[in-house]
């Protein structure tokens, strides 16, 4: 079902397609959750308050960006008001693992460690860094849906990626991930 079928049926609580939006966002809700969070336990409450909030919101989706970008938009301030309330949300937990193909599954399995090893990099990230790490380059936002959903320019968004992938590339030298 294409994007504007989905987002009409939605609209009209159609629960097949509703049920159909959330299984093609609920990993990405939830990972957008922990790498902000932290915390799986925090992560899965503010997923499941972000679910409610686009379920209660479709009405006013309005089209002008993806639909990915608004889900993503939502969660994002999600987070960020779940963060205000808490305020201790600093447990490192494992990140679940994506829809993955027999052979990638194989080769993770094989590389375990490593996979850890930069979890716990992108972790010790500072919060702006983690989390444009993670829509760009884990979940492959544009530069403009990146904008979109953190609020900030295009070009702010370019400059803090770099200083972003200069930062994780410090953390992988200092942890002996990767040699300079």
């Amino acid at each position: 079902m294409d994007e504007v079928t989905l987002v009409e049926k939605c609209r009209s609580r159609d629960l097949k397609a509703l049920e159909e939006l959330f299984i093609l966002y609920e990993k990405k809700i939830y990972n957008l959750c922990f790498y902000t969070l932290k915390n799986s336990e925090d992560a899965m409450d503010a997923a499941q308050e972000a679910c409610l909030k686009i379920y209660k919101s479709i009405d006013r989706f309005k089209g002008e960006s993806k639909l990915s970008t608004w889900i993503y938009r939502i969660t994002y301030n999600t987070c960020m008001d779940y963060i205000k309330k808490k305020k201790n949300c600093t447990c490192f937990d494992d990140v679940p693992e994506q829809s993955l193909s027999v052979e990638k599954v194989e080769s993770l399995i094989e590389n375990r460690e490593l996979r850890q090893d930069i979890k716990r990099c992108i972790m010790a990230l500072n919060d702006d860094f983690r989390t444009i790490i993670l829509l760009r380059d884990i979940n492959g936002l544009s530069y403009q849906e990146i904008s979109d959903v953190l609020g900030i320019q295009v070009g702010t968004v370019k400059s803090r990626l770099s200083r972003a992938r200069e930062a994780l590339k410090a953390e992988l030298i200092k942890c002996g991930i990767i040699r300079r």
